[in-house]
C-alpha cells in the first residue's frame, strides 16, 4: 500500500545551508497493516507524512501509494489517502455536518450525496447527535472525531493519522483506539504517527522507528524485541487480590525471581523479572501453587509482552 525507495527530503536554508530531514528511507506498508511510525521530535516523521500526502515534494527517491508514484500521479495518489493532521483546522462558525459537506464538494459529490455522506461519517465517529452543532462549541475530543470523519470523506484505502490521540483523556483514547480497529477491520490500511507508545503497542501489528531522518528498524514488536535482546519470556505479569507487601516479599524469595516491579496504573499489577535460564512456565506453576496456599488468588498470570517504550529507547539511544 505504501512503498518508498531511498526517499529523501532536504530543506534549503539561508546562505547556502541545508537540513537533511529524511535520509534515503525504505519502507513497505502492506494492505490492512496498522503501522506505527515512531521517532523523537524532529526525527523526520511529519516530513515523511507530508511527502506521502503530496504536501511536500521529495528531493530524491520515490514513494508509491497503492502503486501510484506521488510525484508522477499525485492526484490519483491523493484520492487513495485520508489524512488526519495533528492540529486539524476547521471553520468554527460552521455546523459539523456543513463542514463535512464542504469537504465533500472537493471530491465531486452532488448536493444530495454530500448530505448523505456527511451524515454517514458523523454516525461513523459516534457524533450523529452533534452534526447540527457549531464546531466552536466542540471539545478537543469532539474535534478529533470530526477530524477523523473529515479524513474519511473520500472513502480512502489508506488512513494517515498524525498524533490521532494526542490530548485525549483515557476514555477518548479508548474510543479512538476502537474506531481505528474497526476501520482496519473494514479493509482500511492505517499509518499512524504517535508518541503514545502504550497505545501503539496495543494497536499496531508493525512499527517503523526513525531518528535523525534515518530508518533504524522496521518489523513487528516481538521480532524487534528479540533482535535487540528484550525477550518477552524473561518476565511475568501478575495481578489479583491479596498481593500485600508481605506476599510480594515472599515472592522475591522464590528461586528464579530476580526482581518485582510495580506496573503503571493503566497496566495494573506487577511485573516479575525472571533470572536467565529459568523456565518461565515452570516458575509460573510454582508461583501460583505457593500463592494459593497463602489464600492469594491471581486474576492474571501471563508472560509479559515486550515493552515498546524499552524497545524504542534501546533502538534510538545513540543513533
Amino acid at each position: 500500500m505504501i512503498v518508498t525507495n531511498k526517499l529523501t527530503k532536504v530543506y534549503g536554508g539561508f546562505f547556502g545551508s541545508s537540513v537533511l530531514a529524511v535520509d534515503n528511507i525504505d519502507l513497505e506498508v502492506d494492505r490492512k497493516d496498522i503501522f506505527g511510525f515512531l521517532g523523537p521530535n524532529g526525527a523526520g516523521k511529519t516530513t515523511t507524512i507530508h511527502m506521502f500526502t503530496t504536501v511536500l515534494e521529495p528531493t530524491s527517491g520515490t514513494a508509491e501509494i497503492c502503486g501510484y508514484d506521488i510525484t508522477k500521479s499525485p492526484l490519483i495518489a491523493k484520492r487513495k489517502i485520508g489524512f488526519m493532521p495533528e492540529m486539524p483546522g476547521f471553520y468554527d462558525w460552521l455546523k459539523a455536518e456543513d463542514q463535512l459537506k464542504f469537504y465533500c464538494d472537493f471530491y465531486g459529490y452532488s448536493r444530495q450525496e454530500s448530505k448523505t455522506r456527511a451524515k454517514e461519517l458523523m454516525e461513523l465517529v459516534g457524533m450523529g447527535e452533534f452534526r447540527n452543532r457549531k464546531i466552536k462549541t466542540f471539545s478537543h475530543g469532539m474535534r478529533k472525531r470530526l477530524a477523523l470523519a473529515s479524513a474519511m470523506v473520500n472513502d480512502p484505502e489508506i488512513l494517515i493519522l498524525d498524533e490521532p490521540m494526542g490530548g485525549l483523556d483515557p476514555m477518548g483514547v479508548h474510543s479512538f483506539r476502537e474506531m481505528i480497529k474497526e476501520l482496519n477491520r473494514n479493509d482500511i490500511t492505517i499509518f499512524l504517527s504517535s508518541h503514545l507508545l502504550p497505545e501503539v503497542q496495543q494497536l499496531c501489528n508493525k512499527v517503523g522507528i526513525i531518528n535523525r531522518g534515518k530508518i533504524l528498524a522496521v518489523d513487528t514488536i516481538d521480532n524487534l524485541s528479540r533482535k535487540v535482546g528484550l525477550e518477552s519470556f524473561t518476565r511475568l505479569t501478575i495481578d489479583g487480590k491479596g498481593l500485600s507487601e508481605k506476599v510480594l516479599d515472599f515472592i522475591k524469595t522464590i528461586p528464579g525471581v530476580a526482581e518485582i516491579r510495580v506496573n503503571s496504573q493503566r497496566e495494573r499489577g506487577y511485573t516479575i523479572i525472571v533470572n536467565e535460564g529459568i523456565d518461565i512456565q515452570d516458575l509460573a506453576g510454582v508461583l501460583n501453587e505457593k500463592l494459593v496456599k497463602r489464600d492469594v488468588y491471581l486474576s492474571r498470570l501471563e508472560q509479559a509482552k515486550p515493552n515498546l517504550e524499552e524497545l524504542f529507547m534501546k533502538i534510538t539511544r545513540g543513533s
